[in-house]
């Protein structure tokens, strides 16, 4: 049991290891051509906008509390035959609607701008 979870531990180690090398050299290459193209060096600084992101993800959440909140309600009420699968499908079901909201809410803000 030591053994395993001495390998998981070196596992997870080596793959944050291995994401993060390609992360910072793909980075350092990317800025180094930017340099060579005659570009300055702090050309994206500043032009992130993580707030279409947040915008999903904060839908994206309300939709699976949604669906959670649905689940445990049609749970309660005993049906027979869908007891066992309404949970999942129900979380599953809100959270295919909360993609497409986001989606129709984000493609508007983006015609706006």
């Amino acid at each position: 049991m030591e053994i395993t979870s001495a390998s998981l531990f070196i596992a997870i180690a080596l793959v944050v290891f291995g994401i993060s090398y390609y992360y910072f050299t793909t980075r350092y290459k990317e800025r180094m051509t930017i340099i060579e193209k005659g570009l300055p060096p702090d050309f994206f600084r500043g032009s992130t906008n993580y707030l279409l992101f947040i915008l999903l993800l904060g839908i994206v959440s309300i939709g699976i509390a949604v669906g959670v909140v649905a689940g445990t309600f049609l749970r309660s009420l005993e049906i027979r035959g869908i007891k066992d699968f309404i949970l999942p499908a129900s979380i599953l079901l809100f959270l295919g609607l909360s993609l497409l909201i986001s989606y129709f809410v984000l493609r508007s803000i983006v015609r706006k701008k």
